[in-house]
């Protein structure tokens, strides 16, 4: 069950929205709100699992909303005004939704939520591809087509057998879902590589094959690696 609020200032938009979400099995209301600052004491709580958030409200609009939380839950921008979608995009909301909306597309953005709440809770037990959101896309990558992943403070770069991918979310992150992978191993404090990929080590150096760049090896690193690999330190 999908966990979720709608802040509108405009009460027919909240009317609709309200009337298409109780269409849909999968979620759950647990607040409707006409403004930003009566919706945040309940997005401070881990209760909400994504918001249904117009943008241009008074006091307070929908992106400043965003900004403010150092926890967000899932954001879906529903607005009528096309010019925000950019920004929208820039701040990894899921989605952005062009009022008026109908059920059906109403439905894509739950499924896209369900997808990504699966993910996060770590439903893989034998998982064996990746999630990537690139902008409004959900890409399905399956391990065997990610070469290495490499972290740039509060993002990553994934590489793929398709193109290189910027994600917001930390290493540290990325290293847990992939924890069950036994392909995939941290070894430096900004990458993780995929063994099937790799051609040999030559000191503190991973040489990767084919023309994949060459991947350092940090010393806290080092002693699990060459666990994996069967060797001795």
């Amino acid at each position: 069950m999908i966990k979720c609020i709608v802040i509108d200032d405009e009460e027919l938009a909240r009317e609709v929205l309200v009337s298409h979400l109780n269409k849909i099995p999968e979620v759950e209301i647990l607040g409707v709100y006409e403004n930003a600052f009566d919706a945040i004491q309940i997005l401070k709580t881990d209760q909400v699992d994504l918001v249904f958030c117009d943008i241009q409200m008074p006091d307070m609009d929908g992106v400043t909303l965003l900004k403010t939380l150092q926890k967000p839950p899932l954001f879906v921008f529903v607005t009528g005004d096309p010019t925000y979608a950019l920004e929208g995009y820039e701040l990894n909301v899921l989605d952005y939704i062009l009022k008026p909306l109908g059920v059906d597309r109403m439905m894509k953005t739950i499924d896209k939520a369900q997808l990504f709440l699966e993910d996060q809770k770590g439903a893989k037990s034998k998982r064996d591809f990746l999630i990537i959101k690139d902008r409004s896309n959900i890409i399905i990558s399956p391990y065997n087509e990610v070469f290495y992943i490499q972290g740039d403070k509060d993002y990553v770069w994934i590489e793929t057998l398709e193109k290189k991918y910027n994600v917001w979310k930390k290493l540290i992150d990325m290293e847990e879902k992939l924890s069950t992978a036994e392909q995939f191993i941290r070894v430096h404090k900004s990458f993780i590589v995929n063994l099937d990929f790799a051609k040999r080590v030559e000191g503190n150096v991973m040489k990767m094959k084919g023309s994949l760049p060459d991947i350092p090896i940090g010393g806290q690193y080092r002693s699990e690696l060459y666990k994996r690999l069967g060797l001795g330190d």
